[in-house]
């Protein structure tokens, strides 16, 4: 099976190898054990995911546990991250996606969220296919019937080497921290100063206005013209 290159590197990882697993899983049947999915190399640049080479063999197996179920929209297909250290797979990162999804599945996305430390190291995964109907539901056959969970891993196991896949890696990041307010003043006694009243236009300005007011009145206003006399003397 042919390698997948990483889209996005990051030059250091702690782990040279990376190994992922898979499994279904439904409430109905008992709990399937993790086989080998795959594995991630990161000590090569760029970063390759390459599959195991029983994955059919994992997904044909997968398709006679679910062969007893007639509804996929409950089973899921489960891929996981084994952390450094642990020592139950219930302490594993697990991604899941809905079995009936597989059935028409073209494209798939691993995403592996990488640790913020100065040797950044997988914590967590995404797993993704594509593609999937906006509202999530199960997809149909031509006679409005939903494929049934063994004939849905049947198709995905019959297309898995010809995915188009992609791995992500991408390193943990702070959020933003929140701009704080600053706090309202208070009065000795504790408690929160009220504000003063915004003054009316008089309070603010009538200093300028009985200045304005005492110029005119020292003044004594304009003065008034006299009336003109005639062009002629008086007899």
């Amino acid at each position: 099976m042919r390698p997948f290159t990483a889209a996005t590197f990051i030059s250091a990882v702690s782990a040279s190898n990376v190994a992922i697993y898979h499994r279904i899983l439904h409430r109905d049947l008992p709990a399937h054990p993790y086989l080998d999915r795959g594995s991630l190399d990161v000590s090569s640049n760029p970063p390759t995911f390459v599959s195991s080479p029983d994955l059919v063999d994992h997904l044909i197996s997968f398709s006679g546990v679910l062969e007893s179920l007639q509804d996929s929209n409950e089973a899921l297909y489960q891929v996981a991250l084994e952390h450094e250290g642990d020592t139950s797979d219930a302490l594993w990162d697990i991604s899941s996606v809905k079995v009936c999804h597989l059935s028409k599945a073209s494209s798939e996305t691993i995403l592996f969220h990488l640790s913020g430390d100065q040797v950044p190291k997988p914590f967590a995964l995404d797993y993704f296919v594509s593609p999937i109907p906006h509202d999530g539901s199960c997809p149909q056959t031509k006679s409005k019937k939903r494929f049934p969970p063994a004939a849905s891993v049947k198709n995905f196991s019959k297309n898995v080497k010809h995915l188009n896949t992609t791995v992500l890696l991408r390193k943990a990041a702070n959020p933003p921290l929140p701009e704080l307010r600053a706090p309202p003043p208070l009065t000795p006694e504790g408690e929160v100063m009220k504000p003063q009243p915004e003054k009316t236009f008089l309070q603010k300005y009538w200093m300028y206005i009985g200045g304005f007011v005492l110029v005119l009145l020292v003044s004594g206003g304009p003065e008034e013209e006299r009336p003109k006399r005639g062009g002629g003397d008086e007899e």
